[in-house]
């Protein structure tokens, strides 16, 4: 099978995981909300966005490290130094999770004021399994097994929909806590088990000569990972100063939650095309790199556009059905945030770019101004509208971030935009749908009856071509593929 084949497979599995995801997140949205109540959901979800901070922290860059080394050893067959740098990260982790698990009990503790020093521990234990079961599945997407890869979230999803809520009903918030830690214990169990084929004792290698090299790139792309992190879950804590309610706080984290399942498909997808795009680039295949990229642009553009479509015409009506009425903000901090989503499929490609191209330090610059943005502008607008404000707040902070690493990746990697604009000029045929917006559950209807004719505008306007499609259709199912996708 051929890179480029591998790739759209693996692309497309991705995608499929992304659909029992999307069903696991709305079943703990439809359940977890309205069996906790606002305040203490806003408890839960501070406690967790705080733990993926410090998940982060001690994650090494793993995710961006893997990915731009590991095509190297296959590309050389060197299957040794393969497992002797994957044993020796897994090693690694185990002792920095240990430390930020520490840090994570102290900041939940003293700074946020977290009153339940064993629900806090049960989160600072899931930090510590998170950061090194993380490892396991990581190595497959350098491996270009991206569904495996994808299986890591799948897994964690599922098991805390499952734990979370009959530990909440056990043992209040504890108990959730505590059924959030059995989940993230099941995820390292299966990456661990999954990736022994490729760890071994024997290869451990501890010594600063072997790992400066892969700690160094990794720590620069780990710098922008973690302030894209205190970026996309400080929002709960922005709203927990600027309003001292656990209510609003509870509102932002079911209101990001939705929009973060979806954020996190668009990434996965993205970040699933590196290591095929560095290979090509290695080769000397500029043009095939930015011909992947254009497409996968304006691919993400239209899917986004579609989101913001349903979030306006059904979601207003979806979210208080799923949540409760208590939970009512939520549908319209749910619709703000998905134009977002937009922003944030620029920025995704833009940092598809520099990873593909080895420049860490434009992506913690452009992490470094969202997250400066966000603050700015999140904490007045939250004291003034609560959660709704840091919602709003989100969309110009990432366009600046999207705007930052677009304009500094393009001179090196000269991507058209050109189709992903026009498939978002598509968009204005949903405008009048949306200011005509019916009640429910007419509304589902119109919102089909607009993407209809969205796709067929697509169509119309060459954004998407019959020719695409078929050539994809080849790529996946011919003997010998073409190796990139035509401009």
């Amino acid at each position: 099978m051929t890179d480029a084949r591998r790739t759209l497979r693996n692309a497309g599995l991705l995608m499929a995981q992304r659909v029992f995801h999307i069903v696991g997140a709305t079943l703990f949205a439809a359940i977890v909300p309205r069996l906790f109540g606002p305040a203490q959901f806003g408890r839960f979800a501070l406690l967790t966005s705080v733990s993926m901070w410090f998940a982060l922290l001690s994650g090494l860059g793993a995710v961006s490290m893997m990915t731009r080394s590991i095509p190297r050893f296959k590309a050389a067959s060197d299957d040794e130094g393969l497992r002797r740098l994957a044993t020796s990260l897994v090693v690694l982790r185990a002792a920095t999770g240990a430390v930020t698990a520490t840090g994570y009990f102290l900041v939940a503790t003293v700074v946020v004021g977290e009153p339940d020093l064993v629900a806090a521990a049960f989160v600072a234990g899931a930090v510590f399994s998170r950061t090194v079961g993380n490892l396991g599945f990581a190595l497959f997407l350098g491996l270009n097994d991206a569904a495996r890869w994808g299986m890591g979230d799948l897994i964690r999803r599922w098991m805390t929909l499952v734990l979370v809520p009959i530990g909440f009903i056990a043992a209040g918030l504890r108990g959730a806590c505590l059924g959030l830690l059995g989940a993230e214990m099941a995820v390292l169990a299966c990456g661990i088990w999954w990736a022994r084929p490729y760890l071994s004792l024997s290869s451990l290698d501890l010594s600063r000569r072997h790992l400066s090299p892969f700690l160094r790139m990794g720590g620069l792309f780990a710098a922008g990972n973690l302030l894209l992190a205190l970026t996309q879950r400080s929002g709960e804590t922005l709203v927990r100063f600027a309003t001292g309610s656990w209510e609003q706080v509870g509102f932002f984290g079911a209101a990001f939650a939705v929009y973060l399942t979806v954020a996190h498909a668009f990434w996965q997808l993205t970040v699933s095309m590196a290591p095929v795009l560095i290979t090509y680039l290695e080769q000397g295949r500029r043009d095939a790199v930015m011909s992947w990229i254009e497409r996968l642009l304006k691919y993400l553009v239209a899917t986004v556009v579609l989101c913001v479509a349903g979030a306006a015409l059904v979601g207003r009506d979806l979210v208080p059905m799923l949540m409760g009425a208590k939970f009512a903000t939520v549908a319209t901090n749910v619709t703000v945030l998905t134009l977002t989503l937009l922003t944030m499929s620029v920025g995704s490609v833009g940092r598809l770019a520099a990873l593909t191209l080895d420049r860490p330090r434009v992506i913690i610059v452009a992490a470094g101004l969202e997250l400066a943005a966000f603050w700015l502008l999140g904490f007045p607008l939250a004291t003034r509208f609560g959660s709704l404000g840091a919602c709003i707040a989100a969309l110009p902070a990432s366009a600046l971030y999207a705007w930052y690493l677009t304009t500094r990746v393009r001179p090196d990697l000269p991507y058209s935009i050109g189709p992903a604009a026009r498939a978002l000029a598509a968009s204005l045929v949903f405008v009048p749908l949306v200011l005509l917006r019916p009640a429910w559950p007419l509304n589902a209807l119109v919102f089909t009856a607009g993407a209809a004719a969205y796709l067929g505008l697509l169509l119309r306007l060459r954004v998407i071509t019959v020719a695409e499609i078929a050539e994809t259709k080849r790529t996946l199912s011919a003997e010998r593929p073409s190796a990139a996708p035509a401009a």
